[in-house]
């Protein structure tokens, strides 16, 4: 008797921790993927490059739709406010091959963060997954520090500017 129940002690235990892994908190953030793309400039952007001299970058993947266009105002206030604080605001366009659409926007909003292309979406799948065409993934706003770490992913809109500026100021 006394065998049988420290064999079920043993069990219960086993199945209790049998998925527990001891690691800290720094090891369980995501490393974010390194990627190249074009700014509609023209310009090569590189993450792990652009990370060098900054200290962190907030990635917005956008389809420029209503609810996109009236944060960009928003997003020109972060870039000012976290400047200083060594913070990179960059956009990537998911709408494909249309660049006309990005580079309207682009000009009429007089948008002044860095604005990149990404014509097959293979960067927004790298962050975000699977996602249809000129549609908002369903993880859109990445902040990733100076290492490379993914310290915020949400939705945006979605996420309040005070919540995205709580991150950005525990840089």
């Amino acid at each position: 008797m006394k065998t049988e129940t420290i064999l079920i002690l043993v069990m219960v235990f086993l199945v209790l921790f049998s998925g527990f892994e001891a690691s800290s908190a720094e090891d369980s953030l995501i490393s974010a993927p390194d990627f190249s793309l074009l700014d509609f400039h023209g310009k090569k952007f590189t993450l792990s490059d652009e990370l060098k001299n900054s200290k962190a970058i907030l990635l917005w993947f956008t389809n420029l739709c209503k609810g996109c266009l009236e944060k960009i105002p928003e997003m020109e206030k972060m870039k000012d406010l976290y400047k200083e604080k060594g913070v990179e605001i960059v956009a990537i366009s998911v709408l494909g091959e249309d660049r006309k659409t990005a580079e309207e926007v682009i000009r009429e909003k007089a948008v002044t963060f860095r604005f990149l292309y990404d014509p097959e979406g293979e960067v927004t799948r790298l962050f975000s997954g699977e996602y249809f065409l000129g549609t908002c993934p369903l993880k859109n706003l990445f902040i990733i520090d100076k290492d490379r770490k993914i310290l915020f992913e949400g939705r945006y809109p979605g996420q309040d500017e005070d919540e995205i500026g709580y991150f950005l100021n525990k840089l």
